[in-house]
């Protein structure tokens, strides 16, 4: 069985994050009480970076588990694990390829699998927080039984 879980980074990432923009608004507070009017612009302007960083990121927690024949894939945002949920529960065998597409400040894992009645489906799931060394994993493990087609070659 093996199993991969961003969470303990995504709340370590999400807390210093909001201890920055803590930090950042306290001083702004203080700066608009003691009048100091370009420091303040300057500060503003950080904590306005600090978060549409923070949105571009997309806080999202994901946990992958494979027993043997089933894989499943949960993907929830940050802080809350009962909102929105992918899940995603499949037979091994019937995933037909795997992507990894990396963008500016994300990482999706892009599965094809096929569905019961035959069509082939596509779910892209949010990784940006797993390590290169859990990404590498999750790509191994989902690849080594991929589904082969009548000549015996991979789909991937």
């Amino acid at each position: 069985m093996m199993k991969i879980n961003n969470k303990k980074r995504v709340d370590h990432y999400m807390t210093v994050h909001l201890a920055v923009l803590a930090f950042l608004f306290l001083s702004i507070g203080i700066l608009i009480y003691l009048k100091y009017i370009l420091t303040l612009k300057i500060f503003s302007s950080m904590a306005l970076l600090v978060l549409v960083y923070g949105f571009l990121k997309n806080r999202f927690v994901f946990e992958y588990e494979h027993s043997g024949k089933m894989i499943s894939i949960k993907s929830y945002q940050w802080p809350s694990n009962r909102g929105k949920i992918l899940v995603l529960e499949t037979p091994q065998k019937k995933i037909v390829r795997i992507e990894i597409q990396e963008q500016t400040f994300r990482k999706y894992l892009i599965l094809l699998f096929l569905n019961s009645s035959g069509r082939i489906l596509r779910k892209n799931i949010d990784i940006t927080f797993c390590s290169e060394n859990e990404i590498n994993q999750l790509s191994k493990d989902i690849s080594n039984n991929l589904m082969k087609d009548r000549s015996g070659t991979y789909f991937l």
